[in-house]
């Protein structure tokens, strides 16, 4: 069992339910599938290499045990693993013409493991272009602010 503040109370629930839901992004219905490439990732991770390579393993269709997913729930996720977390930021830029366009710049700062996995796929076929199912959290550059400090993008 696990606590759990739901609603400024404090319940009690089943492993079950925390695994389905997310802090962050538990209600966030806005899934995009967006090039591994195009995601930046600021903040060196500390991953566990046993469970990427299981999620690699996996994307390739050949799902296998890690020390957080058994065979039997990797089987049951249907192919797909769950969606990154990302934030957004479309910001006004010259292309290479001198014309103005919209740039939209992605950035993680969660889901390490996947976006780690995704990466070395890309990394195994760089002649396709692999995407990832991304949760995407629209932001502003003074929101982004706050994990990075003054330097983004």
């Amino acid at each position: 069992m696990y606590w759990l503040l739901k609603n400024s109370k404090i319940i009690q629930t089943s492993t079950k339910h925390i695994r389905k839901m997310s802090f962050q992004s538990g209600n966030n219905k806005n899934i995009e599938y967006i090039p591994i490439n195009e995601i930046k990732r600021p903040i060196q991770p500390d991953l566990d290499l046993q469970k990427v390579d299981s999620m690699v393993s996996f994307l390739k269709g050949v799902p296998v045990a890690s020390k957080t997913c058994t065979l039997e729930q990797a089987e049951t996720l249907g192919g797909e693993l769950p969606a990154l977390d990302v934030f957004l930021i479309v910001k006004r830029e010259q292309d290479a013409q001198g014309n103005m366009i919209k740039k939209k710049h992605y950035f993680s700062f969660a889901s390490c493991h996947r976006l780690t996995a995704y990466s070395r796929l890309q990394e195994e076929f760089p002649n396709q272009e692999i995407k990832a199912k991304c949760k995407v959290f629209p932001t502003t550059e003074n929101q982004l602010k706050l994990y990075l400090g003054a330097s983004i993008i």
